[in-house]
């Protein structure tokens, strides 16, 4: 089955994409070699087919320049002043040269960036055969953007003693931890820096390869990342890659990656997978290390996220070891056992919350993404909503809580299909090519499934399809909006391209071209405003320990910006929004006196500001310190999660009786566990406080 809910929200629109073919301009492949062919494709195809119409100029190329530099060498561990000073004097051809083929820029940035790896393979051997003194006081700036390039041999050197000593002393903190009272202090000490030399011959050998093989394709991707950041060009064997994953291949450790600069950055957990069930990984980690079961981590920074995904992924039931770098500083170390999705966790489930002080009684549908099986047959996210508000509804709840948490979008046709559950037939999302023709999406039924009270919960991980269901409810006043300060604001639909069907003729002589995936489409909603870059604001907003983490559209470089086009014409559910001064007041009398609430505040501000420090120490004493306060910080938050002792959960339907024995077992435990997680979470708690307060509020006839 294909489960489609990257927040990446790549969606594949064939009828548009013969629209588009059809005006494109095939070059003639005789005269090209395979390099001027592709940049000539990926030029032209940006051209014609993206939403934005970008001028390729000297601004532009500057702008392709500093990202290609950042693809080469992004925290500044071997390019020297001098080398970026030789270079820059391409920086402002290079839209010249992607009208003739020229490579000039890649070949001149590859031969230094070579040599400058060998310089430091030349002595990363001798810095790593000194004992490392760990009383020292002295810091390294982890910040690449706070350093300068170094302007010498000697400086580099420095810099790169004290990167090896900072690997050094965090592999001397765990192997403190792991064998402290077994070995002395100069054992640990020696042993540190043999495991980093050892790590360091493999890392090399790669980054060598690497640069000799990517160079192309980070220059062409630099060139696409300007019109935007989901615009991507592929390499055919990142292609393959990611046709597994659309194909449905999730044994692994379920967890959509994509590379960050050097890094290889968590962007999504699966729902139902390995990751997804140990709770340790989550989206914004940067991977650090790969290591296989008991066996010496590899470094994959600088690595492709194509190649560290050959090095996660393995058969089901083998282990893999993740260091990861946390979104609030912490490095730890998360073991997981390989698996394939469990399917059922991905769809939509309920449960019944009974508010115990209020007689009430509440329906709770958790939907992790918007999923649609294309197959005769299969499964889709509306269905089983719907199907979940059926239960609910015979259980004669009160009202409804809709959890698009972490909800990163998926099927466009279900985030319409599934306002339509929820109001009558009416416009929902509008969406706007590049020729400015706006098309309204709509629900065509004028049935509705459930007419009760509704509150809708998200996050600044809930995008795509989610925002286009919360905004459509929220402009027809169907629905309260609770959760984070805003959505993600992912308001683009980008479509892929397989280049090699504009060069067939020439495909023996130069094998595949890759892929392009373009972004062709903004959404807006029913009121004309965008959904790209702001997202959704709810009407009640909760603190969340994110809110110091630059999560969302906006903080991506050359997003594409938030604007309004006309508003459609549709009548509201009701003539006032579901919010009120009143109800809003409540909400945050509440938040104020929960200590739960406080405490999540405190560590969002205490995480920014950790954040902030980008010198770090390389004392020992120092380090174990920032640890020791980081833990804390973690533990007083997880503490602070209380438990909903006035709301009990029940299931919404009874288990099938024709189940086997096995299978219900399974499934039993499955609840405990959810049942248990959604006891200690404080947002939820406060939605099921809102929601009674909105019921109070409303007329009695209203209320079902």
């Amino acid at each position: 089955m294909k489960i489609k809910g990257k927040i990446t929200a790549l969606v594949i629109l064939s009828a548009a994409l013969v629209l588009l073919i059809s005006g494109f301009h095939h070059p003639q492949a005789d005269s090209f070699t395979k390099n001027k062919l592709l940049a000539q494709l990926i030029r032209t195809g940006l051209q014609q087919w993206h939403y934005s119409d970008k001028k390729i100029d000297d601004t532009f190329s500057e702008k392709v320049f500093k990202e290609f530099l950042e693809y080469m060498d992004y925290s500044k561990r071997f390019f020297l002043k001098s080398d970026i000073d030789e270079l820059r004097k391409y920086k402002n051809f290079i839209d010249k040269e992607f009208v003739g083929g020229s490579t000039l820029l890649i070949a001149k940035a590859t031969q230094r960036l070579d040599q400058r790896i060998h310089q430091v393979m030349d002595f990363y051997g001798e810095l790593l055969a000194v004992p490392f003194d760990f009383t020292q006081q002295e810091d390294l700036e982890m910040d690449p953007e706070k350093r300068a390039y170094c302007s010498s041999l000697e400086e580099l050197k420095a810099y790169w003693r004290k990167t090896l000593k900072y690997r050094a002393l965090l592999r001397y903190i765990n192997l403190l931890e792991e064998k402290g009272k077994k070995k002395s202090q100069k054992e640990l000490e020696e042993e540190s820096r043999q495991a980093v030399l050892k790590s360091l011959k493999s890392t090399f050998n790669r980054l060598l390869q690497a640069n000799k093989s990517d160079s192309l394709s980070r220059y062409l991707n630099s060139f696409v990342k300007v019109f935007d950041p989901h615009s991507t060009y592929f390499l055919p064997v990142d292609k393959e890659s990611y046709d597994m994953g659309m194909a449905g291949s999730f044994e692994g450790i379920g967890a959509l990656l994509r590379n960050e600069d050097e890094y290889v950055k968590v962007v999504r957990i699966i729902p139902g997978g390995p990751s997804w069930r140990g709770k340790q990984l989550e989206a914004e980690d940067l991977i650090l290390k790969v290591a296989q079961g008991d066996e010496e981590p590899v470094d994959i920074i600088g690595m492709r996220t194509v190649d560290a995904v050959k090095l996660i992924r393995g058969k089901k039931g083998t282990l893999v070891r993740l260091t990861v770098k946390k979104p609030d500083g912490r490095i730890v170390e998360i073991p997981i056992v390989r698996d394939v999705v469990i399917l059922e966790e991905t769809f939509a489930k309920s449960v019944i919350l009974v508010h115990k002080k209020a007689n009430k009684r509440f329906g709770y549908i958790h939907l992790p993404t918007f999923y649609d099986d294309f197959n005769p047959g299969g499964r889709n996210s509306t269905d089983d909503v719907k199907k979940e508000l059926e239960k609910l509804k015979l259980k004669q709840v009160d009202g409804i809580i809709l959890d698009l948490r972490d909800n990163g979008g998926g099927a466009l046709r279900d985030g319409v299909n599934m306002s339509g559950l929820f109001i009558p037939k009416g416009p929902v999302v509008q969406v706007k090519d590049k020729e400015k023709h706006i098309k309204i999406l709509a629900d065509p039924d004028p049935g509705i499934t459930y007419t009760g009270p509704l509150l809708v919960m998200i996050n600044q991980l809930s995008a795509s399809s989610s925002e286009i269901l919360a905004g459509a409810l929220q402009d027809y006043h169907r629905a309260l909006i609770v959760g984070s300060a805003h959505s993600y604001g992912k308001g683009t639909v980008q479509a892929m391209v397989n280049l090699d069907q504009f060069v067939s003729e020439k495909r023996e002589k130069y094998d595949s071209y890759g892929a392009l995936t373009i972004t062709i489409r903004k959404f807006y909603r029913i009121t004309g405003k965008a959904i790209q870059w702001k997202g959704v604001t709810p009407d009640i907003v909760l603190p969340s320990r994110y809110d110091s983490l630059e999560f969302g559209e906006r903080y991506l470089d050359y997003s594409l910006e938030w604007d309004t086009i006309a508003a459609t014409n549709h009548k509201k559910w009701k003539p006032h929004s579901p919010t009120s001064p009143a109800l809003v007041e409540k909400s945050r009398t509440r938040i104020q006196k929960n200590p739960g609430f406080k405490q999540i505040k405190e560590y969002a501000k205490r995480i920014k500001q950790m954040r902030d420090q980008t010198r770090y120490s390389l004392q020992l004493d120092e380090v174990l310190k920032r640890r020791d306060l980081l833990k804390k910080e973690r533990e007083k938050l997880e503490n602070a999660q209380f438990q909903l002792a006035h709301i009990q959960l029940l299931p919404s339907a009874e288990h099938e009786k024709t189940q086997p024995e096995r299978m219900k077992e399974i499934v039993l435990k499955q609840q405990q566990e959810w049942f248990k997680e959604l006891k200690k979470d404080i947002a939820l708690g406060e939605a099921v406080e809102i929601l009674n307060d909105m019921i109070q509020m409303e007329k009695p006839e209203n209320n079902r």
